[in-house]
């Protein structure tokens, strides 16, 4: 991070929380802004200048849920496929990866990343490995450590391992460490238990896949179905376990306490789990094209969220269901799917939004003083419509930056 400070001037500024600045200047020093308005107001310090005349300035976008050590995947699982074969090709796939080709696809993942706008990832990881490849690229994000066992007996070795990753879990201001306990249908009663409490304790943010399939319901309520039959035939299904009779949201709310935490996905649930997700304050990632990859109904509950004003941000998910890992891909389907949602609310989406999901509310996600310099440029259309120039670009990015240093173009 340079303690040089740098101005830079544009011909829009998109701030996100508040309106678009025409002819602005940005003031950047120790990778923080000092200063964000009109050209003509900023303070006249010694400073290297940037001009960028036919561009638009806004915050790096923010991809908050993926899964990086998938990014070898793409293209390579035929999409529709129903859940349970989807999760066994994962399971084959994820058995199969060495410590390097897992470190180089999250690098690959990253890379594709950068490239397209995003600065800011949440990512989940069993193993932690794409910490070091964030820190080393310069992309911002959390890492959440994945959480997985079924059966009671895998409790103990499950924590231990966590404990050890967060040990070593090298915070450096850019990347941070969360926790996930994967699924109801994947993590034992106990151990959720368990993740929510060291959470809280550590004070980490914690993102959970909820509500996902229909089958996940089927199973957290009754104990039956493909679920049910795919925990069996891994060998994992703990007989000792009873159904719940509840929805998962509701199983989890009886579990630990859910405030604050981020569901991702929650396609499937009722009125009364909305108001338990309003009550604690839960955020909510939604993955459009995930979910049109596996040819899932696309009005799910995205309107419910945002009429009851939870924050709903967005996520590639990982490339094992998604043809990229671009966010301006998700907009533009978002924009396709949802034309009632206004184009700034689309952009809260993927900024402000995702920043609260990860916990980074207060470091990114809009351009404001004393907020880090995480900055995307792009050209600005002949018809000189910021929301056209962001819609249409389709992730051809000018350059990015995170903490005031460029990162893009590489």
């Amino acid at each position: 991070m340079s303690n040089q400070t740098i101005r830079i001037n544009a011909k829009y500024i998109l701030p996100v929380t508040t309106p678009p600045i025409q002819n602005g200047s940005l003031l950047i020093k120790n990778g923080k802004i000092q200063f964000i308005g009109k050209e003509n107001d900023c303070p006249n310090s010694p400073h290297q200048v940037f001009h960028y005349p036919e561009h638009l300035l806004m915050p790096g976008l923010i991809n908050a849920h993926t899964h990086l050590s998938l990014s070898r995947l793409k293209n390579k699982i035929k999409s529709g496929i129903p859940f349970n074969n989807w999760i066994k090709e994962i399971i084959s796939y994820s058995d199969s990866l060495t410590e390097i080709d897992e470190k180089d696809a999250s690098k690959e993942g990253i890379k594709d990343l950068i490239a397209t706008g995003t600065t800011t990832v949440g990512d989940i990881s069993g193993s932690g490995f794409s910490i070091e490849a964030m820190q080393t690229m310069g992309v911002r994000g959390v890492v959440f450590l994945e959480i997985i066992g079924f059966k009671k007996s895998m409790k103990e070795d499950q924590m231990n391992r966590v404990h050890h990753l967060l040990w070593d879990c090298k915070g450096d201001g850019l990347v941070k460490c969360g926790l996930s306990p994967h699924a109801t249908y994947s993590v034992s009663p106990q151990l959720i238990k368990l993740s929510f409490r060291l959470a809280k304790v550590k004070k980490l943010p914690l993102v959970m896949h909820i509500a996902e399939t229909k089958e996940e319901l089927e199973f957290v309520e009754k104990g039956e179905g493909d679920l049910r039959k795919l925990l069996e035939s891994l060998e994992v299904w703990e007989p000792d376990w009873e159904p719940q009779k509840i929805s998962p949201i509701k199983y989890l709310e009886n579990s630990g306490d859910l405030n604050g935490i981020t569901g991702v996905h929650l396609n499937h649930i009722s009125d009364e789990d909305l108001k338990i997700i309003k009550k604690n304050n839960m955020s909510v990632i939604s993955c459009p094209k995930s979910n049109k990859w596996f040819q899932r109904d696309s009005n799910h509950n995205l309107m419910k969220f945002l009429e009851n004003k939870i924050n709903v941000a967005i996520g590639t998910d990982s490339l094992a269901s998604n043809e990229t890992l671009n966010m301006f891909d998700e907009l533009s389907l978002m924009r396709k799917q949802f034309p009632e949602i206004t184009n700034e609310t689309l952009l809260e989406m993927v900024t402000i939004n995702g920043a609260r999901a990860l916990g980074l509310e207060e470091e990114v996600g809009s351009l404001e003083t004393g907020k880090k310099a995480d900055i995307i440029g792009l050209n600005m259309n002949k018809d000189d419509d910021i929301y056209n120039s962001i819609f249409s670009s389709q992730g051809e990015i000018t350059f990015s930056m995170v903490n005031g240093e460029k990162i893009f173009p590489f």
